[in-house]
């Protein structure tokens, strides 16, 4: 299982690889700025609640989360689906036209 240190780093990746703020990412979730500003710091006084609703609004966006290993850590990906990544909808994507 891992560690709420490492769910909260895997949450700040997440947040990189939609390139959202932390206010966007607050508002998406429904937390905030400060609930993402103290998720970021790793800081212990966070509650629970908060950290599923930020992981709920990342996954919407794309973002799968993947478990640690005894190898290695917790990670982050993005989805492969139509589905078009929050904070990138303004980019071209092959996603929009058939293959």
């Amino acid at each position: 299982m891992d560690s709420t240190t490492e769910i909260m780093i895997s949450l700040r990746a997440g947040r990189a690889l939609l390139g959202l703020s932390q206010e966007e990412l607050a508002g998406l979730a429904g937390v905030s700025r400060q609930i993402v500003v103290r998720l970021e710091k790793c800081e212990a006084n966070v509650l629970v609640d908060a950290i599923e609703k930020v992981r709920g609004a990342l996954e919407s966006g794309g973002v799968v989360f993947i478990d640690g290993s005894p190898d290695h850590g917790p990670g982050v990906a993005m989805r492969r689906s139509g589905r078009r990544p929050v904070g990138l909808s303004s980019l071209p994507s092959e996603l929009d036209s058939p293959a």
